[in-house]
């Protein structure tokens, strides 16, 4: 009886032992890091379907491109990370994703919230699901979320931002951006910071025919305006130093005047000048496929991509060298919360 009173003991205290120090760690991760923190630039890896011939005609010079943050197919409304569906309603809503690249005859495609390996998601890989179905020969994932939850529902969750090209993709740079929540709840702000995901900004590079297309997708902070906008700043002067001499475009989900639930709506982000007017005053000859550079903030989010609050989130930017055609909301759309944009465009050349 002693032994197990003994062992009891010694287990009772490593534990709180080990809670405390739980505590110390995730408290000094709070008040130790900035608020926000952009991670040097990595080497990311291209995928190669092998059983894929590559489609494209090398001399078609037309980039039909989608950018979509397809929410790991969680249907138009998410209340939490770990809203409970049946397998069949995320392959439904995969196979409407399907449905809309295949519809659009895209040859890139702009994905961000692409479920790997998530419990919450029945642990099916989305990536591999859409390749196996669509006739895209190459893709360049970005790892962006990796993590267990021990004490939730979700659990497994691991997730990337991904661009699936028909040309063959050259290279795959990228650089996550680590930020502080800001939900109402100082506790829940300290527990979850070490826990969240990386907002990611990546760059691929493809072969058009012989000539370099620099696609810039990016998926902005959630969280705050200062963050979103150092990112846009870095990725202007990325763009700025890196694609002088190819055309280019930049794409993806910009958070514009985005907020989750549980945290302030962000009235002084939209009071103030837009973040996204940075892109317009640092790349040159630079335009968006259905926004101006001097559009007022209700005349942008008339073409709402977020339709929970009919808000603008997702764009296409795009320099010269290409010559745009059609643009567009792609809607119904129901396999995300986000609405996709479409855009055709014309390789000109610089």
């Amino acid at each position: 009886m002693n032994s197990v009173y003994t062992f009891f003991k010694c287990f009772t205290s490593i534990f709180l032992l080990a809670v405390v120090l739980t505590a110390i760690w995730f408290l000094f991760k709070w008040y130790s890091d900035p608020t926000y923190k952009i991670s040097e630039m990595q080497k990311g890896e291209i995928l190669e379907v092998e059983d894929v011939k590559s489609s494209h005609d090398k001399n078609d010079r037309k980039i039909k491109i989608i950018t979509y943050n397809m929410g790991f197919a969680a249907g138009p409304m998410q209340q939490t990370l770990a809203d409970e569906h049946p397998e069949a309603f995320y392959r439904s809503n995969l196979d409407q994703i399907i449905s809309i690249i295949k519809g659009q005859e895209a040859n890139v495609v702009l994905l961000q919230e692409v479920d790997i390996d998530s419990k919450r998601s029945w642990y099916l890989n989305q990536l591999k699901y859409l390749m196996s179905r669509l006739d895209f020969k190459y893709a360049a994932p970005v790892q962006d979320w990796d993590m267990f939850f021990p004490l939730r529902k979700e659990r497994k969750i691991t997730k990337a931002t991904v661009v699936i090209s028909k040309f063959p993709i050259l290279s795959n740079d990228y650089t996550l951006t680590s930020a502080k929540p800001n939900f109402e709840n100082t506790i829940l702000n300290i527990f979850y910071y070490p826990l969240l995901w990386e907002s990611c900004m990546q760059r691929v590079s493809l072969d058009v025919g012989g000539e370099i297309l620099d696609i810039y997708n990016v998926h902005l902070c959630v969280w705050n305006r200062d963050t979103r906008v150092a990112q846009t700043e870095y990725v202007t002067d990325w763009i700025n130093s890196a694609s002088v001499e190819h055309p280019y475009i930049l794409g993806g989900d910009f958070n514009f005047h985005a907020y989750i639930r549980g945290t302030p709506v962000p009235e002084k982000d939209m009071a103030k000048e837009p973040f996204l007017n940075i892109i317009w005053h640092k790349l040159s000859g630079v335009q968006e496929v259905l926004a101006q550079k001097n559009d007022s903030i209700s005349k942008i989010h008339e073409y709402y991509t977020f339709p929970e609050r009919n808000h603008r989130y997702d764009f296409i930017y795009y320099s010269k060298g290409l010559q745009l055609e059609n643009g567009a909301v792609l809607k119904p759309a129901d396999a995300s919360d986000h609405l996709p944009v479409s855009a055709d465009f014309r390789l000109t050349g610089k």
